[in-house]
């Protein structure tokens, strides 16, 4: 009798276990009663030779004189482009060194916070730096000598990937991408990764958000360590590029999981890379003017013989928008034309948002232009 009661107290113990290990996930109706349109406004920036066509990291950026600017990484050139939206006119070049007193080595994000505060990241080193528009280096965050239990690799910060710097008093988010070694995935769960720095300044300490991966993110043989990160109103955001599940918490220690799906892609579905590309769920983007969010989708695209694998990754043969409330409620999804947008190339403004025309499979694609079209937000009259 007693081994009986054992085992069944160590039966309730194991499924209370079991219980608080499986998040819950909030489902909630879709509406689709709201959708975005094409407006007749465009913008086109003039760009010269030494300015790469293709959008790597771009933000916009509000002067305190409310002249609305567009932040534009040239390529992986170093070179950060500021443009005046409203003139659609080139003001300035900060050429960022990559050798020497000021260099950073390879560029391969930024964050604004005004023209004399520009955080920067490079590829390959575990440091943060912060740049004025003069190119000058005025402050270096050597995170690497930080005490550390998990390994901060080289952050990154990318508007196109979502891969944003959040900041809370003396505290630095910085997502990164885990050390990515198949042998090394293959012994560790999912739910157990870490992507997103807790860099504290003060006390020189460098954690890791409470966030790991869904656990079956890992299937027939694929590792897909892609997300994004940002922090809004408050709130922590980590987007799953394979996976149906958005992770929110106002907190960064305790989540809720929201499902929010495509109708028109299944980003659970693994393709051969020798066929195509899988779908996926490329970024998650906050739209503050309209307490809105867009969830960017890549579509599946196979039996592409003409592109290469990064053509496919970079501009999508066809995409589509979902569009959410402010609680994450799915109230419509946009399909967007075949082989015109990069949806890689965006921007926010009080007009709406703004989609990169500059796809060289675009038939009206010109090299010579930044190039963006504007796009509405409307809801159906119920």
């Amino acid at each position: 009798m007693k081994i009986k009661l054992t085992f069944f107290i160590c039966f309730l113990v194991s499924c209370t276990l079991q219980k608080s290990q499986t998040p819950e996930i909030i489902k909630q109706p879709s509406s689709y009663s709201a959708y975005l349109a094409q407006d007749e406004k465009k913008i086109k920036f003039r760009i010269d030779s030494s300015i790469v066509n293709r959008s790597v990291c771009l933000m916009p950026f509000v002067s305190p004189d409310s002249r609305h600017y567009l932040f534009y990484l040239s390529g992986y050139s170093n070179t950060i482009c500021v443009f005046d939206i409203n003139s659609a006119i080139l003001k300035k070049k900060i050429q960022i060194q990559r050798m020497g007193p000021d260099g950073v080595g390879d560029i391969k994000g930024f964050e604004v916070i005004n023209f004399d505060s520009i955080y920067i990241t490079s590829a390959f080193r575990r440091k943060l730096y912060l740049a004025d528009s003069s190119a000058k280096i005025i402050s270096t965050i050597d995170y690497s000598k930080f005490e550390q239990e998990y390994f901060i690799h080289a952050a990154s910060t990318k508007t196109f990937e979502n891969m944003r710097i959040g900041f809370n008093k003396s505290k630095i988010y910085l997502p990164f991408y885990p050390g990515y070694d198949i042998g090394n995935y293959k012994s560790n769960l999912p739910e157990d990764i870490r992507f997103v720095a807790d860099i504290d300044t003060l006390k020189r300490k460098a954690e890791t958000l409470n966030i790991g991966f869904p656990n079956n993110y890992w299937k027939n043989n694929f590792y897909p360590t892609f997300f994004g990160f940002f922090i809004h109103s408050g709130n922590f955001y980590v987007n799953y590029a394979y996976d149906n599940l958005i992770a929110v918490s106002k907190d960064s220690k305790n989540w809720r999981f929201f499902e929010v799906k495509s109708k028109y892609a299944d980003v659970k579905k693994v393709i051969d890379r020798e066929k195509g590309l899988p779908a996926a769920y490329s970024r998650l983007v906050p739209d503050p003017y309209r307490n809105i969010f867009y969830r960017f989708v890549r579509h599946e695209q196979v039996n592409f013989t003409d592109r290469s694998y990064t053509d496919l990754i970079r501009y999508p043969h066809r995409f589509s928008i979902i569009i959410l409330d402010k609680n994450l409620k799915i109230i419509g999804e946009t399909l967007f034309p075949d082989d015109t947008y990069d949806p890689s190339g965006y921007f926010i403004t009080e007009e709406g948002l703004y989609l990169s025309l500059s796809n060289p499979f675009n038939p009206a694609y010109n090299i010579d232009f930044l190039d963006f079209q504007l796009f509405n937000f409307y809801e159906c009259e119920k």
